[in-house]
Parts: C-alpha cells; structure tokens; sequence
C-alpha cells in the first residue's frame, strides 16, 4: 500500500457550450497506519447546475499533499471485453494537482465492476448509468468502490484483509454517527 492515497470520482461540469447540468465530485482519502490498518475519510461536493466550477479545484487541491497518490476513478461503458487504456483527460489535470505527486492512477472502471466492487464493501450501486444528479448522491461510494477494487487488484492478500477490515469498521462508525 502506497502511503496517502485518494481515490477520486468525479462528475465533470459541463463546457461552456454544454448545456448546464449539475457537478461535483466523492474523494475517498485513505492515510495509512501501522499494521495494515488506516484511517479514512469521506468527502463529498455537488454543485447545481449553472454554478460556477472554479470553487471545485481548490476543494479537491486541498486534500492532496506532495506524498500523495491520486486514484482517479471514470465509470465508463466499454464494449463487452474491450479494455483499453485512454488517455488522462483534460478535465483531471485541471483538478488534481501534479505538483509533487507521487503516482497519478487513471482508472476508467466498467459500472459492472464498480458495483462488484462496492458489494465488497457493502455499497449499493447500480450497473446501469445514472442520471447526472442521481449520481452525485452516489459519488462518495463510487469512490470508496474504486479504492476496494484497487485493494484486490495490487495489494497482497494479508494487507487486503487487514484493510479492509478496518474499512469495514470505519463504515460500520460511520453509519452509526448517521
């Protein structure tokens, strides 16, 4: 496990010729601790339609230090069995700040896979595409989904059961505050 990490999901804001929809962004921080254990926090944004998407960058900008190791998460559609590497988008180097960083890790994520993923962690989230405003109340899990489905694919099955127990139990705190 690398040290701080944040797993990025976003819903970009629309250009300037676009029709005006609604934007925000789920960022899943994750700072390492001793004996594969973390600790974890949750933030989440969504802006209205119209709203100008300058406030976002300094949002997201601060939640990054020089050590940190962005997972950026972009649930796509690929055609069954077609996997391929894209390019980073623009909208992504406007965001997450390069300065420093580590590691940037563009993850564009089948939906199927992301909810398998989020049922790992006991988040609810759907195959199909949502609505642009139905998935800014889904963001913060597509997120943590996106860092579950990192753990299983490159981390060592010791370290991937420690963590995610103690994302489990982070959840289970978190929604008993609720």
């Amino acid at each position: 496990m690398p040290g701080r990490m944040v797993a990025l999901s976003l819903l970009p804001s629309p250009n300037r010729l676009a029709k005006q929809a609604p934007f925000g962004f789920g960022a899943f921080v994750i700072d390492p601790r001793s004996h594969g254990e973390a600790s974890f926090a949750l933030y989440t944004q969504g802006y209205g339609a119209g709203h100008d998407p300058a406030p976002i960058c300094d949002v997201i900008h601060r939640l990054f230090d020089p050590e940190t190791v962005a997972l950026m998460c972009a649930p796509s559609r690929p055609e069954i069995g077609q996997f391929e590497a894209l390019p980073l988008p623009d909208i992504y180097l406007d965001l997450v700040p390069r300065t420093g960083l580590r590691r940037n890790i563009f993850a564009p994520v089948p939906r199927h896979l992301l909810a398998s993923a989020g049922r790992v962690g006991g988040l609810d989230l759907p195959e199909a595409e949502p609505t642009p405003l139905a998935r800014l109340g889904q963001i913060g899990r597509e997120a943590q989904a996106a860092w579950i489905l990192w753990l299983q694919a490159y981390c060592p099955v010791n370290h991937r059961r420690k963590l995610l127990a103690s994302y489990l139990a982070w959840r289970q705190l978190e929604r008993a505050r609720v």
